[in-house]
């Protein structure tokens, strides 16, 4: 349970986060990622976008643990969230989620 925050640089480099639709991997310093928990295996990742210091937020969506373990056991590679606006690792996400 909690709330972490990140740049989308970071995950991006960990190999996380695959992609943003129209932001290249130059602009991903000026993205916040926050993945937060209040309830057991729901997630809740939250995009927002830092130009000229104003925050802008972008999308959120909540995440259930067993539809990401089912993606892995499916071998699916990628997820595409936030209607694919993002894309993700599955299996760097899953890792790094159970991490915290």
């Amino acid at each position: 349970f909690g709330s972490f925050k990140y740049s989308a640089k970071d995950l991006y480099e960990k190999g996380i986060l695959l992609s943003i639709d129209q932001f290249s991997p130059h602009q991903f310093d000026k993205i916040d990622i926050t993945i937060s928990s209040n309830k057991p295996s729901i997630f809740t990742m939250e995009v927002f976008n830092n130009v000229l210091g104003i925050t802008n937020h972008i999308a959120s969506t909540d995440l259930h643990m067993e539809d990401l373990l089912q993606a892995q056991f499916e071998n699916q590679a990628s997820l595409s969230l936030f209607n694919g606006l993002e894309k993700v690792n599955i299996r760097l996400l899953l890792y790094h989620i159970n991490q915290k």
